[in-house]
C-alpha cells in the first residue's frame, strides 16, 4: 500500500508532468510525457481504490 508521503509525491510529479506536456513542443517528447502521466495516474487511481 502507497503511505501519505508516496501518494502526494506521486501527485506533485503528475502536476509537474502536466506543466510539462503543455510546455512541450516536441511532438515525440510529449508522447512519452503522455506515457508518464497515464502511468501515474494509474497508480495513484489503484492506490485510492485500495484505501
Amino acid at each position: 500500500m502507497t503511505n501519505y508521503i508516496e501518494m502526494a509525491m506521486f501527485i506533485k510529479e503528475l502536476l509537474r508532468l502536466e506543466e510539462d506536456y503543455k510546455r512541450c513542443e516536441n511532438e515525440f517528447l510529449k508522447k512519452e510525457i503522455m506515457i508518464d502521466i497515464e502511468l501515474l495516474s494509474s497508480i495513484i487511481s489503484e492506490s485510492k481504490s485500495k484505501v
